[in-house]
This record gives structure tokens, sequence and C-alpha cells, in this order.
């Protein structure tokens, strides 16, 4: 049996060399992000709405931004949108940005938020005054699978 300078064991044959190659690139491309989609619609109520949670994300994530559609919006409504996180694991959801209130229909339509990073959560909400509407939205992040 022969070993590397740093005493791991050499592979003995082609096969298993090329065999912990493949599992070394393989620890790499498991672990690498890739771009993930999720959405719905929700109804508003005149309350504050979840839009969009990730409560505790695992392994690596990296928010990326949401997108809400307010193209039943009416001239008679405005609606907030607010970020949370998270600064520990199970912590309260500390409020960290708001939009100034959208009223009557904006232009365009579709409003996108950027989401700010975080280990421990994030949370979009959405709050309607007014009639109620349904809104569709979508969030894009990137995560290991």
């Amino acid at each position: 049996m022969s070993y590397y300078e740093d005493g791991i064991e050499a592979p003995s044959t082609a096969l298993e060399a090329i065999n912990t190659i493949v599992t070394a690139i393989r620890v790499v491309t498991d672990a690498t992000p890739v771009e993930t989609e999720t959405g719905g619609t929700i109804t508003s109520d005149d309350s504050e709405q979840d839009v969009y949670i990730n409560n505790a994300p695992e392994g690596v994530y990296v928010p990326n931004y949401v997108s809400i559609d307010f193209t039943n919006n009416t001239a008679a409504q405005s609606a907030v949108i607010k970020q949370y996180r998270r600064y520990k694991t199970g912590g309260d959801w500390i409020l960290i940005d708001q939009s100034d209130p959208i009223v009557g229909l904006p232009d365009p339509a579709g409003v996108d938020i950027e989401l700010k990073p975080n280990r421990y959560g994030i949370k979009v909400t959405l709050d309607v005054t007014g009639a109620s509407k349904t809104y569709d939205w979508t969030a894009f992040y990137k995560a290991t699978s």
C-alpha cells in the first residue's frame, strides 16, 4: 500500500483514482447553489399577509428577489411591502425594509423587491388597504438541492 506525503492512502488502481476525483467533484457540485423559483397567489384582507417566507434555510441559501403583480390594484387601494429577517435560529422577525405606499395601479404593474441575504430566515409581507383583491407573486433564490 502506498501513501501520499500528507499520509492519505494513494489509490491502487486507475479506477480508484478516477472514483476519488469524481467524488471530490461531486462534493463541490452538490454544494453549488442552483437558481430556484416558487410562487403563488394571496388575497388581500386589510391585514398584513405573508407573501414569501423561508423560515430556516438549509445549507447555502442566496435570496434574489420577490416579484408581485399589482394588476388587480385599484385607485382606491394602497399597499406596503415589508421585508423581515431573523438574526438567530428561531429568533423574532425584525423589520429591515419597507416600501413607500403603492397607491393605485403602479406603472409597471410588476414590482420587484430585492432580498437581502440572511442565514436564519427571511420574510416578505404585503399590507393592502381597500377591497379584497388577488396578487400573484414569485420568488427567486439560489439554494443547494
